[in-house]
C-alpha cells in the first residue's frame, strides 16, 4: 500500500450518475491508501424554501417533497454504502438539510478533511459534436471557498474498473 497525502476525504452524492462514479473513485481511493470516507447527500431546503416564498410550492407540496428528497438521500447513501461494503470498505454516511455548498464546505471541516471529491456532469453540444465538462453553481462554490483541495472527478470507464479493483 502507497502512502497518501490524505488521510479523510469527503464525496458529496446527489443521485446523478457523475456523483455515483465520484463516490466509486473515492472509494477505490479509499481501499488504496487506506483513507476515512465519508459520503454526503444534502437536501437542498434553501432552494425549496425560496420556491415556497416564491409561491411556487404550497407549504404541504414543501413538506412532502422535502420528505421525498430526505428518502431518495437515504437511498442513495444506502445503495453507496453497498458499493463500499463489496469492496472492503467502511464508510461513513451522512444526509444534512441545507444549501448545498454550505452543507459540503461545513462537512468538510467538521470531518476535518483533506480532499473533497465532486462529480462532473458532461454537456455534448450538438455543434462538431464537442463534448464539454459542466460545473454546476454549488460545484464552484466548493471550488472557490474550501480550505482543502477539491478534485472534480470525469472518469471514462470508472464502473468497469469498479468492478475489477
Amino acid at each position: 500500500m502507497s502512502k497518501s497525502f490524505y488521510k479523510k476525504i469527503i464525496v458529496a452524492i446527489n443521485g446523478s450518475q457523475s456523483s455515483i462514479h465520484a463516490a466509486m473513485y473515492a472509494i477505490m481511493m479509499a481501499k488504496s491508501y487506506n483513507l476515512a470516507l465519508k459520503v454526503v447527500y444534502v437536501v437542498d431546503t434553501a432552494t425549496i424554501k425560496y420556491l415556497t416564498m416564491n409561491k411556487f410550492f404550497i407549504t404541504e407540496e414543501k413538506e412532502e417533497f422535502e420528505k421525498k428528497l430526505k428518502i431518495d438521500g437515504e437511498h442513495y447513501l444506502n445503495s453507496i454504502e453497498m458499493l463500499s461494503v463489496s469492496k472492503g470498505i467502511k464508510i461513513e454516511k451522512e444526509l444534512r438539510c441545507g444549501g448545498i455548498f454550505n452543507e459540503i464546505l461545513k462537512v468538510s471541516e467538521e470531518f476535518n478533511s483533506d480532499l473533497i471529491i465532486l462529480g462532473c456532469n458532461e454537456s455534448k453540444s450538438s455543434k462538431n459534436d464537442v463534448h464539454r465538462f459542466v460545473l454546476s453553481s454549488d460545484q464552484n462554490e466548493i471550488l472557490s471557498n474550501s480550505k482543502c483541495p477539491v478534485l472534480i472527478m470525469q472518469k471514462q470507464n470508472i464502473e468497469e474498473e469498479f468492478k475489477i479493483f
